[in-house]
């Protein structure tokens, strides 16, 4: 991944307000799951359960069990299990769906459509928001089926520069991600939980493809170090000047570089133009073209 400056945010330039890509949902969507004898959902979810929430406790209840339904509707398509969710209390007490997404490193069955490998969970619900700026994220919480990367926490951080302040994660003893790190901003509050039936997505999923979960959470080494050791033997400067040029000639940022030394997708930044969403960087852009 080859950038000539720093990938700093450029400054933001507004869009109309109806840009905004928050929708009230149909009664039916927030309708509560079937209850069970002891008083959990389908998905072994209670309201008590996000009582740290406090008065949010129904907007973390309704994003966790979106999360979990689309994590479910993935699996069952052969795609990650990890999703995220946005649910906003209005002043009116009313829930309203900002956004739900999941992981697109891997495409629909029978899909002619790439994957998109910087599309886990929580960042590919993001860059579904053309305008995350214009959410009143000080009322919202965000869910995810699964503790958050690196990558996705520190795109929930910056939602947190927003003035997101609740977050749910339903698991994290498949992968421990960076629950904590969140948990550790300013005021907010992290909600833990031990779902059964998050972590019996995670375990199904990583039996029945060990190689692709592997891959998710970061376990798999580069197979090829052809371009490492290309660069070693090699004039950098005078290679990352090619590279560049590159750039310069299609306006873009960022080159995702493969073995071979040849560019395989590259991108400008498209911060500005979507309210600063992160998942529109040129490294985030340039990475999920590839």
């Amino acid at each position: 991944l080859l950038s000539p400056s720093p990938m700093a945010p450029k400054q933001q330039q507004r869009r109309p307000a109806a840009a905004v890509a928050v929708k009230k949902p149909a009664a039916k969507q927030l309708r509560s799951s079937a209850k069970s004898r002891n008083g959990r959902d389908s998905f072994g979810l209670d309201l008590a359960d996000f009582a740290e929430l406090g008065e949010f406790a129904s907007a973390g209840l309704e994003a966790t069990r979106l999360a979990l339904q689309r994590a479910s509707e993935s699996l069952a398509d052969g795609r990650i299990p990890i999703s995220g969710s946005a649910v906003r209390l209005t002043e009116e007490g009313k829930l309203e769906v900002v956004v739900v997404g999941n992981n697109g490193r891997i495409p629909p069955a029978g899909s002619l459509e790439s994957g998109y490998p910087t599309d886990h969970g929580e960042t590919g619900a993001l860059r579904l928001l053309e305008r995350p700026d214009k959410v009143d994220w000080s009322r919202t919480v965000f869910a995810t089926s699964l503790s958050p990367c690196v990558m996705c926490g520190a795109a929930i951080s910056w939602l947190h520069s927003l003035g997101l302040r609740r977050v749910v994660v339903a698991e994290s003893s498949s992968f421990s991600g960076t629950a904590s790190m969140l948990a550790a901003l300013e005021g907010m509050s992290v909600v833990c939980l031990s779902n059964v039936r998050a972590q019996g997505l995670m375990k199904c999923f990583s039996c029945r493809y060990p190689w692709d979960w592997a891959a998710d959470i970061g376990e798999v080494p580069p197979a090829n170090d052809k371009l490492l050791r290309l660069l070693q033997s090699g004039d950098v400067n005078a290679f990352a000047r090619k590279v560049f040029a590159q750039l310069d000639f299609l306006g873009h940022q960022v080159a995702v570089v493969a073995p071979d030394g040849k560019i395989v997708a590259s991108a400008p930044d498209e911060r500005a133009q979507c309210g600063g969403n992160e998942t529109r960087s040129a490294a985030m852009v340039a990475m999920g073209r590839a």
